[in-house]
């Protein structure tokens, strides 16, 4: 599972205090091309909005009605300027969803 599996979630589970679904997206690429990077960093962030939206995490959490998330990216290379730009773009409007990015650089 990778950045390359768009519609493929690479890691799920609950945060420490059971409030939160802590989603995780491996991205193993480098920079080397940055825009076709992104897109596919796009791809995958807007598959795992479609998975939250529709709620598909309450087949393995059913015990709990979540109402925040957390999606955190590993990234094996150190990011870009326009990747954390892309990044804060993106945190702000899902805040608004009670949403969260999480950046981890391995």
């Amino acid at each position: 599972m990778s950045i390359l599996e768009a519609n493929i979630i690479d890691g799920i589970a609950k945060s420490e205090d059971d409030k939160k679904i802590i989603l995780l997206i491996t991205d193993h690429l480098s920079w080397e091309n940055e825009y076709e990077h992104l897109s596919l960093l796009q791809d995958k962030i807007n598959a795992y909005l479609g998975y939250i939206e529709s709620k598909q995490y309450a087949e393995l959490y059913e015990d709990v009605n979540y109402e925040e998330f957390i999606i955190e990216i590993h990234f094996k290379y150190h990011t870009t300027i326009n990747c954390l730009k892309f990044i804060d773009i993106i945190s702000n409007q899902l805040f608004l969803y009670n949403i969260g990015i999480k950046i981890i650089n391995v």
